[in-house]
């Protein structure tokens, strides 16, 4: 059996843009339509939008997938392979430090 995949991706805000970065993420990323995100995007069961309780500079963006197959899947549509229209528009509010890494999940 598969098993279900995460990504964290963590990037650093520069300062005085942190509201304006979570305001480009949230309509991004969230479906205003009361659809979940796997209705949108195949094989994809949430994501959850983070701040550093340490650094308020400090955004985290977390993905859980059915399994790797269904990240792959997404890997290979055009669009992801820059994250789509949003991704750039972010990265203008970052310090250019944006890193990602997936995990597999072992249990809940």
């Amino acid at each position: 059996m598969a098993e279900m995949f995460l990504t964290i991706t963590r990037a650093n805000i520069k300062a005085g843009d942190e509201k304006e970065a979570r305001a480009l993420l949230e309509k991004s990323l969230l479906p205003n339509d009361g659809s979940k995100p796997g209705d949108h995007i195949p094989g994809l069961i949430g994501f959850g939008l983070m701040r550093s309780k340490k650094d308020p500079s400090v955004f985290g963006l977390a993905t859980v997938w059915k399994d790797e197959a269904s990240f792959d899947a997404l890997s290979s549509n055009p669009n992801a392979k820059t994250g789509g229209h949003w991704v750039e528009k972010f990265k203008k509010f970052t310090d250019g430090d944006v890193k990602g890494e997936g995990f597999y999940i072992e249990s809940l």
